[in-house]
């Protein structure tokens, strides 16, 4: 399943503080939360081709330096699986006082 291997790919990040889709309240900076909010499959004449998986990945941070170096490291540990169409964001959120660099690519599995 694509989840494990991008979850495998990036676990060992922010000294292992990789979360899916929510860190839990209170998490310590920096970490990273990835999620997969689509995922589509080519059809083809015998069925289901290739999958095309959207993936978010988003890094917090105390400052916005950090959290952009620590998205890189993850988009870097992706690369074997060959991601593409990257768009990277960066946002500051109030309530939180963090940083967030983000980044939305796609992986064909």
């Amino acid at each position: 399943m694509i989840q494990v291997e991008i979850y495998q790919a990036i676990e060992a990040l922010a000294e292992g503080r990789v979360h899916a889709l929510v860190a839990p309240q209170g998490t310590a900076v920096p970490y990273l939360v990835h999620s997969l909010p689509s995922r589509t499959s080519d059809d083809t004449i015998a069925g289901m081709g290739a999958s095309r998986a959207s993936v978010q990945l988003d890094a917090y941070a105390a400052s916005q330096l950090e959290a952009d170096q620590l998205l890189e490291e993850a988009i870097d540990a992706l690369d074997p699986l060959d991601p593409g169409e990257l768009m990277q964001l960066q946002d500051y959120e109030t309530d939180t006082g963090l940083y967030r660099a983000t980044a939305e690519l796609t992986i064909w599995h």
